[in-house]
């Protein structure tokens, strides 16, 4: 039968587990509430005649249990003779033995009526492992399971990544179960996939993360997705229960377009196997903003599987008792002496912190983690770090780390990910630019500086710890702290410049943009060496020549740069569309007609170019009865400025759509897309065949007009609307009782059998 580690909850858990665990035992519903100054908090339950019934708990897992009873006798024993309850009961997290128990009752005799009023950690963990429900309403009790514990700790075969198994226990130790956890997890039970939105540091990931431990505690294995969606399919075992976490699915900033090798149609594809598969479920996260201005650039992710799916962590999901919570467990399992955990105790320390508007998990644990080994007044520094969250990168990158270990940083910037080997490639030619030092060594003793606090290393890729520090470095090379020239010079990877680029066009990048500008002949060769990368690809989603020419062009105009127009207008030659997708010949099209260094002579050519060999392709497809890719075409061909169809062109195209809409009728619309459909009908309508009762295609078009009504509802679900559901209220909701509660917390941040420091 499963046990419990109640070492691992914190005594505010403890108390909480106790009020229902006991509420059960007892048979009455009992408070929890803060006593008073100095007096603990207890579990009561008052009768109507006054009578009352009290539980003390006393969570000391690591204390001997002699120590328990002295503390007992004199702390307690003087409480409860001025309260004189009609009973009075022990639950301690302390072993008791026999004669322990015997020496309390009689200490406490008579409000301690018997041996049996006394539950030692044996005692409470044979009650709860007879209520297996109870325990699963407590999450943090679940996970101390030791059976759930040997599945998240132990057996590799459950978690296909080192990160993950690092990363699960440590965040499980500081987790506090909030509504947005909740909201998500309903989610998840329901659909199969969530899709966990957010603002940076609001704790997305860790709320991922314990998801994933609670189907880990359920049997399923867990699969860490980095690169793309496809992974899913190559990962994908039938008959075995799996969950994948895929963090940052849209990237850490609107500067990275990751869409553009995974394509929304084969996400929203593996995310419907995902709900129809019983064993199967998947966890996404992104920034709220981020899934924002993805919808605007992939319309498919507005679909309900993706909206109905999503669920948003509110700050206001970190209500003021959350917060309390998240920063004691942060402070007790810090890495502390125990002398610099205790200020947090005093409530005019602790109060500015959970108050603060900037509160952030994040920074909370990233101020404790890297200050401890430095700072002597912590507390002090997490208020700094709370005032200026820019704080904490920017001492530790300006004032405390080598140059060599910045220099990799700023390289890493550019890379956003890299392996180890083009890591160092890159930084070796930055530091040659700067006429410094580049040898294996050197990078060998900045990769141990940075590994660990601000760089990550998993599996020979490196990466930024956290999204912070690639927003702080954005600041520090617009600032100008960084030469352009030498990151120009140092250019293995055409993500670099893109990088560099992306950065250039956001709204607090005029300083990058201003040093690219300045480095003109540089920043132009680089832009246009990225010709030299791009592979055709059969994928619609995946880059090609013409959508690097968009790019080139969108560059040119940020850049101010009429080379650069220049050489999109002469790359377009008139034999260029040949083998290239017609959606991104029509973009760049576009990306021409807006663009004002492009003259309008060569705009109004190109788009003759491209309409022309649209309708080539598209009588091709006629003929070979393709009205899925002919109505496709027809559909760019519209967006082309002068682009129309007419003649046998237009006859042939209309025939291909009756045939198309009788092929339909008769088969299961079911197995169709919506918008084909209704491209379908909506070009009908518009050649004039409206499916009166004259025409002779009416109960064709009744047919598919249902379908197409009914796809029409689905997309007019609300789009990321919070779900309802919230958690069980808990037993305080006054602000003021909350604060009161946080007090009889941080209280044992004194105490070294509550507390212990490192």
């Amino acid at each position: 039968m499963d046990s419990f580690d109640l070492g691992r909850l914190t005594d505010h858990d403890f108390e909480v587990v106790c009020r229902d665990l006991f509420g059960e035992i007892l048979g009455m519903p009992l408070e929890l509430f803060p006593r008073g100054r100095d007096r603990g908090i207890d579990l009561r339950h008052t009768a109507s005649d006054g009578t009352m019934t009290v539980v003390q708990c006393k969570h000391w897992p690591k204390a001997a249990q002699a120590t328990l009873t002295k503390r007992l006798v004199k702390d307690e024993l003087p409480k409860v003779v001025a309260l004189k309850p009609a009973r009075y009961l022990i639950a301690t997290s302390v072993g008791l033995t026999v004669d322990g128990k015997d020496a309390i009752r009689d200490a406490f005799a008579p409000y301690v009526r018997t041996t049996g009023d006394l539950y030692g950690v044996d005692e409470i963990v044979a009650e709860l492992q007879s209520r297996p429900e109870l325990v699963r309403r407590h999450f943090r009790l679940w996970l101390s399971g030791t059976a759930v514990l040997q599945t998240v700790l132990n057996q590799e075969k459950y978690v296909r990544s080192s990160w993950l198994r690092k990363r699960i226990p440590r965040i499980a130790d500081t987790f506090v179960p909030h509504e947005g956890f909740d909201r998500a997890k309903a989610i998840l039970d329901e659909q199969h996939v969530c899709v966990i939105a957010g603002i940076p540091g609001v704790g997305k990931t860790t709320v991922a993360l314990m998801l994933a431990a609670w189907f880990m505690g359920n049997g399923y294995e867990v699969h860490e997705i980095s690169q793309d969606a496809e992974e899913i399919t190559a990962l994908w075992r039938e008959d075995t229960p799996q969950l994948f976490l895929y963090d940052d699915f849209l990237g850490q900033t609107t500067l990275e377009s990751p869409l553009n090798k995974n394509e929304d149609a084969r996400l929203i594809d593996i995310i419907r196997e995902i709900q129809e598969a019983p064993d199967k479920a998947l966890v996404m996260t992104t920034r709220d903003y981020i899934l924002e201005h993805a919808l605007l650039k992939h319309d498919r992710l507005g679909v309900p599987d993706v909206s109905q799916a999503t669920s948003v962590v509110h700050l206001t999901d970190l209500s003021l008792g959350v917060r309390g919570q998240i920063l004691y467990n942060h402070v007790h399992h810090a890495q502390l002496p125990a002398e610099q955990k205790m200020p947090f105790a005093d409530r005019a320390v602790w109060q500015p912190i959970v108050d603060h508007p900037n509160f952030s998990p994040r920074l909370i644990e990233e101020t404790l983690r890297l200050a401890a080994r430095e700072e002597q007044d912590v507390a002090a520094t997490v208020r700094k770090n709370l005032d200026d969250p820019r704080r904490i990168w920017e001492r530790i990158v300006e004032n405390d780390l080598t140059d060599e270990a910045v220099h990799l940083l700023e390289v890493l910037f550019t890379l956003r990910t890299a392996t180890l080997d083009t890591l160092s490639e890159s930084w070796s030619w930055y530091r040659k630019e700067r006429g410094l030092e580049a040898d294996v060594r050197t990078f060998r003793r900045a990769m141990q500086v940075l590994d660990g606090t601000m760089v990550a290393v998993e599996q020979h890729a490196v990466s930024f710890h956290n999204p912070s520090i690639a927003d702080y470095l954005r600041f520090h090379l617009d600032a100008g702290r960084a030469p352009m020239a030498a990151l120009l010079g140092a250019l293995v990877d055409p993500v670099q410049i893109h990088s560099l680029i992306d950065a250039a066009g956001t709204a607090d990048g005029a300083g990058i943009l201003a040093q690219l500008k300045a480095e003109a002949a540089r920043t132009e060769s680089a832009v246009l060496e990225t010709a030299e990368f791009v592979e055709w690809s059969p994928e619609v989603a995946y880059e090609s020549e013409t959508s690097n020419l968009q790019w080139i062009l969108e560059a040119a105009e940020l850049l101010d740069s009429a080379s650069l127009a220049a050489h999109v207008v002469k790359e377009r030659g008139s034999d260029h569309w040949y083998g290239e997708h017609v959606e991104h010949l029509v973009g760049l099209v576009h990306a021409m007609e807006c663009n004002r260094l492009i003259a309008q002579p060569d705009v109004t050519r190109f788009a003759g170019e491209v309409a022309d060999a649209i309708r080539l392709e598209l009588a091709e497809q006629v003929e070979d009865g393709d009205w899925y890719g002919a109505i496709g075409l027809y559909e760019n061909l519209k967006e082309i400025p002068g682009g129309s169809l007419s003649g046998p062109f237009l006859e042939a195209l209309i025939e291909c759509a009756l045939e198309a809409l009788h092929l339909v009728a008769s088969q299961d619309a079911s197995l169709f897309d919506a918008h084909p459909l209704e491209t379908l009908l909506q070009f009908l309508f518009d050649q004039g065949y409206e499916g009166g009762s004259d025409d002779e295609s009416a109960e064709d078009f009744a047919t598919v007009q249902k379908w197409a009504d009914r796809f029409l509802k689905l997309r007019k679900a609300p789009h990321f609307a919070p779900r309802q559901e919230t958690a069980a209220p808990g037993p305080y909701s006054s602000e003021e009782r909350d604060r009161e509660v946080i007090t009889e917390l941080m209280k044992g941040l004194r105490d070294p059998e509550i507390t212990p420091g490192v």
